[in-house]
């Protein structure tokens, strides 16, 4: 069997040494980039499978920017999702920390000669709200309740979680009740465009984060909230047409270019994953198969 490593993603280097030890673990050939004779194809960012492709397994978290539409529907497609959760939870408090403790403009003003002490926030006792409970949910969950904070999360599954104070299917809920907002959701046809300016004016709090994806936040309705709401911050890890920044960036904006989950030390996690779900796959177990009714 054979299997083509398709990885166009940006930091992500795979050594050969790996890919030996890969092949040695699946017993498959593993070719880098397209092959037509392929029947698995791992990938990161663009895909193309070939004519004797049968499944699909994504090393990055999300698959929307995938075009299922060309992908033959007998191909049974797998995400990575959780593969990323804890660098990304820890971006997602970069970022948090970044504004409650005044870290950018403090910076900004010793760099120009201003010695300015202002008093910060503790994130003791306040409450976050995580729209999208999946991995990186969580992992922002447990790391709150280090911080000695409330959690609500807001998901489909309804079950018991340690590290989480209450569960919702209600995003009014989480709004209402939050001094910080965390967007974590995967996007698809159901959450394009879900925070919205009517969300946004519920929200209890200062602060709206987004370590997902841009297009889960409605960009007019951000732009105009911003505006009107200069007590209000959002914190994103992404931005709407990343690459290319058109438009003005509003002043209660903290921005960072998609590098939430680019850490250095942890790139090859997510590889080791996502070969992990290609053996379950040979086993007739696969985990986080997508479907694909979310996406078209």
């Amino acid at each position: 069997m054979i299997i083509s490593l398709q990885a166009n993603f940006s930091g992500l280097s795979i050594p050969d040494n790996f890919i030996e030890d890969l092949k040695k673990r699946t017993g498959c050939s593993i070719v880098r980039g397209f092959s037509d004779d392929a029947e698995i194809v791992v990938f990161a960012g663009k895909a193309v499978p070939g004519k004797k492709t049968v499944f699909m397994q994504s090393i990055s978290a999300g698959v929307n920017h995938l075009d299922f539409k060309k992908i033959d529907s007998k191909i049974e497609i797998c995400s990575n999702a959780d593969a990323w959760s804890i660098p990304v939870a820890e971006h997602a408090f970069a970022l948090i920390l970044a504004k409650y403790k005044n870290i950018c403009q403090s910076d900004a003003n010793i760099k120009n000669r201003v010695y300015k002490r202002e008093p910060g926030n503790s994130l003791y006792g306040e409450t976050i709200g995580i729209l999208g409970y999946g991995g990186i949910g969580r992992e922002i969950a447990k790391r709150a309740k280090a911080f000695g904070m409330h959690t609500i999360g807001l998901g489909r599954a309804e079950r018991t979680y340690p590290e989480l104070d209450i569960f919702t299917k209600d995003s009014e809920y989480v709004a209402r009740n939050s001094d910080i907002v965390a967007i974590t959701l995967p996007l698809n046809r159901y959450t394009r465009g879900m925070v919205d300016y009517n969300f946004l004016s519920m929200v209890k709090g200062d602060i709206i984060v987004n370590v997902g994806r841009s297009e889960i936040v409605d960009r007019d309705g951000m732009i105009q909230f911003l505006n009107e709401n200069k007590n209000k911050w959002f914190l994103t890890d992404v931005w709407w047409g990343e690459p290319e920044i058109t438009g003005s960036i509003p002043e209660n904006v903290i921005v960072t270019p998609h590098v939430a989950g680019l850490s250095k030390n942890f790139m090859m996690v997510p590889v080791e994953l996502a070969f992990d779900n290609v053996l379950a796959y040979l086993h007739g177990t696969p985990k986080n198969i997508v479907n694909r009714n979310d996406y078209t």
